[in-house]
């Protein structure tokens, strides 16, 4: 009867375990929606408070999953998000786009990032043929001017990264900063997107004005 008793309080403390450890390891899954083209539909999925922009391509029944964005965070809110697709010499390929705002703020330092990502997709072979992050930054700062940080002065600046980039009519886009400009299109061939010849050229006047 004691042998019995403790096979059957083995079992009951085993499965109480079991249960426990399934119910700790369920994860939080939601999604939203930012956009459907064709047999392509953008979301959000939060996992566990962490979001992640993912695109989903349905072919024949079939749904494939292609992840749009490396960094994976609890405060990613994507605006203006759109799904354009072109065709270049019969190719069809995509334009995605959207914006982030960002807030980085710490006891010395406040800056607001506005993010600008664009991509182009052939979906047909899930490749990245461009992908392009344009970042301009506002930063108040408070810097001290000892050692001993008796004095201090409160510093603003702006700070721009990356290259704006602008999709032309044909399927060329432009890739420009303050310093350079060039013009990339696509050769079908290689599938992919390459600098045209004689393109490097420094921006126009309107552009170093922004």
């Amino acid at each position: 009867m004691k042998r019995l008793f403790l096979v059957l309080l083995l079992i009951v403390v085993t499965s109480g375990f079991s249960q426990k450890k399934k119910a700790t390891s369920k994860k939080s899954t939601s999604k939203t929606v930012l956009a459907k083209v064709d047999n392509l539909t953008a979301e959000i999925v939060t996992v566990n408070k962490q979001k992640k922009i993912v695109l989903y391509v349905l072919n024949e029944g079939i749904q494939e999953v292609i992840e749009l964005n490396n960094s994976i965070h609890p405060f990613l809110e994507p605006i203006n998000f759109s799904i354009t697709p072109f065709t270049v010499n019969e190719i069809k390929l995509y334009h995605i786009h959207w914006e982030e705002k960002n807030k980085i703020n710490t006891k010395l330092k406040n800056e607001n990032q506005d993010i600008v990502e664009s991509q182009i997709w052939n979906i047909k072979k899930k490749e990245l043929l461009i992908g392009n992050t344009q970042k301009s930054s506002h930063i108040v700062e408070t810097i001290y001017l000892d050692k001993n940080k008796t004095a201090s002065e409160t510093q603003e600046r702006n700070r721009k990264e990356g290259f704006e980039f602008n999709l032309l009519p044909n399927g060329d886009f432009i890739l420009k900063n303050k310093t350079q400009q060039n013009t990339y299109s696509y050769n079908t061939t290689l599938d992919k997107y390459e600098i045209k010849k004689g393109s490097n050229s420094k921006p126009t006047s309107s552009h170093k004005k922004r």
